[in-house]
């Protein structure tokens, strides 16, 4: 009898123990590339991440701009779904759109539902309290237990945040003033609170970086780093893409010397400021094993899109369809999670908060667009019942532009600037095919597209040549009937095989 007794405290022991809900941290930067080797300039990311646990070799955005790609990480949905099509309210970005909408169902919302003690850190969405949005910063979203929001776009000195509803105004003093900074110290600070006071509860914390957005300024300590680097002269790089959609092929002149210094000026500076990111997170991990949560933690590092730096004679921007801007870093490490591992399968920004959701043990709504990868985690999903395709939505500013060939002048958006594209990657289908429109209207119908690219990256790495002219018609017929399912899915029916 007492044996039966001890075995039955056991086994509510251990239930109890499986049924621990873990803390997540999810940080995010703003712009960084994979492509073009960011993650190279961050040796401490290494040792700290990746050797720490498992690198997605082909994660991906669904939506290459900060609006729409942050508004599907916060929901879990496709653009089509959440309906912010740009970085401007007139577009949806932090309107009463995305209000009225969306901003119950976010990860926020959810994450304290399921009983977590929830803080946010840095960058929101480009407006938020900002006077075109109609709110200002009293204006906490629901599900925020601590609330530490930029208002506005990404900046590293001269900015505000709402402090939990209340405006604080920074300067240019770096001690008190550097925004990656200032993010960590609350983070951190948010860490050691809940080891103080909140020890009982589990945690969700989201930290929103600005690097290395532009104005990419660096900490005083590592400004020239990288003095003597220049911008990766990848087989794209100062390539004149005339077969390409109009934006590159007829808006963006071919650089210039000049024009290649301030690209590769830019790089440096974007490199620079992710030192201080590694910085923030060797920090966030270290407060996290001094306050004893470490073995009981995910965390997640991520970004919001990709970037290119001269590739196609683009400057520096995003908003194209390519691996380049599309591709991010996506690194996990905590409990279950196998260490200095990769995996080939796909990872989509509107899976983070199905996977948030499934690691606390809670539902996911079905209105949700993205997949846990929970059991890609654990190593328990099978490679053949996982996703092989995805979509990717850009819808154009809907402003008017003149061409302007002047060498320092490139279009990166205006005006008949909308696309969506199916991403493959399975055996002997690695490819990228786009449908372009000559208007901006959301949602897009098909049946307007006017021009067509086509890239088998197994074959053109770099995408330098539209083979679409080269595609048998039965093939593009598939890729069409596909997407057509795609912009219109939603929930479950985004999940097809």
């Amino acid at each position: 009898m007492r044996s039966l007794c001890l075995l039955v405290v056991l086994a509510t022991l251990w239930a109890s123990l499986e049924a621990k809900q873990p803390n997540i941290v999810f940080i995010i930067t703003d712009d960084q590339d994979v492509k073009l080797n960011s993650l190279d300039v961050q040796p401490k990311l290494h040792s700290m991440m990746i050797e720490e646990g498992t690198f997605f070799k082909n994660a991906f955005v669904t939506h290459p701009v900060c609006c729409p790609s942050r508004s599907s990480t916060l929901t879990g949905k496709y653009t089509h779904n959440h309906k912010t099509y740009e970085n401007n309210v007139g577009r949806g970005c932090n309107a009463q759109s995305w209000r009225d909408m969306n901003e119950q169902k976010t990860i926020g919302a959810y994450m304290t539902k399921a009983g977590y003690r929830t803080g946010f850190f840095g960058k929101y969405l480009n407006n938020y309290a900002l006077k075109p949005s109609g709110v200002n910063v009293s204006h906490v979203p629901p599900g925020w237990s601590k609330w530490f929001g930029l208002v506005g776009n990404s900046k590293f000195y001269h900015y505000s945040v709402s402090n939990d509803g209340v405006k604080e105004t920074h300067g240019n003093d770096y001690k008190n003033d550097y925004f990656t900074d200032v993010v960590k110290r609350e983070a951190i600070a948010f860490i050691q609170d809940a080891k103080s006071n909140h020890s009982e509860s589990p945690f969700f914390m989201y930290v929103s970086t600005p690097a290395p957005h532009r104005p990419a300024t660096p900490a005083p300590q590592y400004n020239n780093t990288f003095a003597n680097r220049t911008a990766p002269r990848t087989p794209s790089y100062h390539f004149e893409g005339k077969d390409k959609h109009w934006i590159i092929a007829e808006g963006t002149p071919s650089m210039t010397n000049q024009t290649m210094e301030i690209v590769d000026q830019l790089c440096r500076q974007r490199w620079e400021t992710l030192l201080s990111v590694q910085d923030l997170v060797e920090e966030v991990l270290m407060t996290l094993e001094k306050s004893g949560f470490i073995d009981d933690t995910f965390i997640f590092y991520n970004s919001d899109h990709g970037y290119h730096l001269g590739q196609f004679n683009q400057q520096g921007e995003k908003r194209q369809p390519y691996d380049e801007d599309i591709r991010v870093p996506l690194i996990v490490r905590g409990p279950g999670v196998s260490k200095n591992a990769t995996t080939d399968m796909i990872a989509l920004n509107i899976d983070l908060l199905p996977t948030f959701l499934d690691l606390a043990g809670a539902a996911i709504p079905e209105d949700v667009d993205g997949q846990s990868l929970k059991n890609v985690l654990m190593n328990e999903q099978k490679a053949d019942e996982w996703r092989s395709d995805f979509l990717v939505e850009y819808f154009g500013e809907g402003t008017p532009c003149m061409v302007q060939m002047d060498p320092q002048v490139f279009r990166h958006d205006c005006k008949n600037n909308t696309f969506v594209a199916i991403r493959s990657l399975e055996t002997g289908n690695n490819t990228l095919y786009a449908e372009f429109f000559p208007t901006d209207d959301a949602p897009v119908d098909l049946s307007t597209s006017n021009f067509q690219e086509f890239y088998d990256i197994d074959k053109d790495l770099w995408q330098t040549k539209n083979s679409v002219k080269e595609l048998d018609p039965k093939i593009q017929a598939m890729m069409k009937d596909r997407l057509k399912k795609f912009i219109a899915c939603s929930g479950k029916s985004c999940h097809m095989p």
